[in-house]
This record gives C-alpha cells, structure tokens and sequence, in this order.
C-alpha cells in the first residue's frame, strides 16, 4: 500500500514536470506627460498685484522691511483710452476713443498710502544698463531700501519714481519689479 501511495505521488509530479510550462515576466513603462491645470482659486488677498511709487523702506526688524507704496493704477487699452479721454473732458464711444500716449496711462488710486511687509529674502528686477540696452538686474530687499535711500548701485537706467510692481501675500511682499516708462 504504500508502495502504492509512493508510486502514484511520484506519477503526479512526473506529470507536472511533463508539461514544462514557463513563465516569464515582461514590465513595460510607459511615459505619459500631463499637462497641469490651473487651480482655479478665487481672487484675492492671497495674491494681489499693487503698483506705484515706493514711498519708503524702513528696517522693521533684522528680519523684515517696511515698504510704504503711493498707490496708482496703470492702465491699458481701452480702459487707458477712456480714462484719459475723461480727463481731457473729451466725450467718445468707449471703443472709439483715441488711443494713449505709449500704449498706457498711469493715473493715482486714491490718497492713502499703503504699508507692506518686505521680508529680507524677496528678491525683485531694477531695470539697469548693459552697454548700449536695459535689462533686469535681480536686487535684494536690502538693495532695494539702499537704492530708495539713494545708492547709486546697481545703476538704473530711469528712478524707481517710474514705478514698482509689486507681488503680495496678504501683506507680504513676495517679489517687485520696476516699471519702464519710456
């Protein structure tokens, strides 16, 4: 009997072994670029573009700076257009009011100052020569205050009077740029 029993288990692995099946494994990578879309938040102060005239910097702490900005609005197209036939006190059809000198108009956004935290990381453009052309010089919040105080360095090819952009969180300033007014 168990002769029996050792005859018929190794008949069943001789069977098993008779059908010879292998396997192999095949891994294949496929690359698939996805393009991203933007997140579609609200607007608001989480960032916010301001523009105008740096009024002063001030060293708040050694971590930050105080920016103080005279606010104005820089228009273009038709709202340029518009607002500047008004202040002329010409009348004209909004799409048919004569274009503005240089493609924009920069008019004042009220009275009040406004006052901006300037961590001392931000970085920011000045627009500065290079030989016969401008270009945009990376400065720090550091250089920055020094050329509101009135350094020299790096040389700009027209004041900060021609107005800054500035990038803003809440109230931190997360990067500026100066505006070139021809």
């Amino acid at each position: 009997m168990r002769l029996a029993l050792v005859l018929a288990a190794v008949l069943v692995l001789a069977g098993c072994a008779a059908g010879k099946h292998t396997t192999s494994t095949v891994t294949s990578t496929k690359t698939v670029t996805v393009q991203a879309s933007p997140q579609s938040s609200a607007l608001g102060a989480q960032d916010t573009r301001y523009f105008g005239q740096i009024v002063s910097i001030t060293k708040a702490d050694p971590n930050r700076f105080l920016l103080v900005l005279k606010p104005e609005s820089f228009l273009v197209g038709v709202t340029a257009n518009v607002a500047s036939a008004q202040q002329q006190g010409k009348q004209c059809a909004p799409l048919s009011c004569p274009g503005v000198e240089d493609d924009h108009l920069v008019v004042p956004a009220g009275t009040q100052s406004l006052t901006f935290v300037l961590p001392v990381q931000t970085t920011g453009t000045v627009l500065t020569t290079s030989g016969a052309n401008f270009r945009g010089t990376k400065v720090s919040a550091a250089q920055l205050a020094a050329l509101v105080a009135g350094a020299k360095t790096p040389k700009l090819i027209e004041p900060l009077a021609s107005g800054v952009w500035l990038a803003v969180a809440i109230d931190k300033i997360t990067s500026f740029a100066q505006q070139f007014q021809p």
